[in-house]
């Protein structure tokens, strides 16, 4: 039991190591969403894998990848508003949860449902106290969340929420850079046509 206890923790650190080491190198947000849900799955043996942005107002869920997610639901769900189906936490209420999902229970949004999925695990990407967005895994059968799992996929929406916060400012730091160069060639440019104008007169 011992002996299986530690290669458990040994797993869950290497599966850590080796997400954390992708999400510090991934270029572009896209390649960083993509990479996570397919790392991720593969780590909780899920059959699909969504990863959603929200606005800043949290009010839609924005679907930014996902792997092995059935064709229906990545259509239809592509912009979710939050609060109206089980993908889409309200920020205040944000939290890991595991959701069953009956076959017979009627649903705002029944895609999920309907493509045989029947527990959905949600996890928030937070930021301290901002919600970033969520990352949702979906099972064809009921599952148990043990609370070193737990720990585990918060830990990694964590690193999730960090990466994406780092790609936001070096965005930001970009735009700054390409701005400030307009305003000197400008500057240049004016100065230019003024000393030209001068000479003419």
């Amino acid at each position: 039991d011992k002996t299986q206890g530690l290669e458990v923790k040994r797993q869950r650190l290497a599966d850590l190591y080796h997400v954390s080491d992708f999400v510090a190198k991934a270029p572009t947000l896209d390649v960083l969403a993509q990479g996570f849900a397919r790392r991720v799955r593969h780590i909780t043996h899920a059959d699909a894998c969504a990863v959603r942005w929200c606005d800043e107002g949290n009010q839609r869920y924005h679907l930014l990848a996902s792997d092995g997610l059935a064709e229906p639901v990545a259509r239809n769900e592509a912009c979710v508003n939050t609060g109206s189906c089980h993908c889409g936490q309200v920020s205040a209420e944000a939290g890991t949860r595991v959701i069953p999902i009956a076959p017979t229970q009627r649903l705002p949004l029944p895609h999920c449902a309907d493509a045989g999925y029947r527990t959905v695990l949600s996890v928030p990407v937070r930021l301290q106290e901002r919600v970033l967005g969520e990352v949702d895994l979906f099972f064809r059968a009921p599952i148990q969340l043990s609370d070193e799992d737990r720990e585990l996929l918060d830990t990694l929406a964590s690193h999730l929420a960090s990466a994406m916060e780092g790609l936001r400012a070096a965005a930001l730091e970009r735009e700054a850079a390409v701005a400030e160069e307009r305003n000197l060639l400008a500057q240049e440019l004016h100065d230019s046509i003024a000393q030209s104008l001068a000479f003419m007169k």
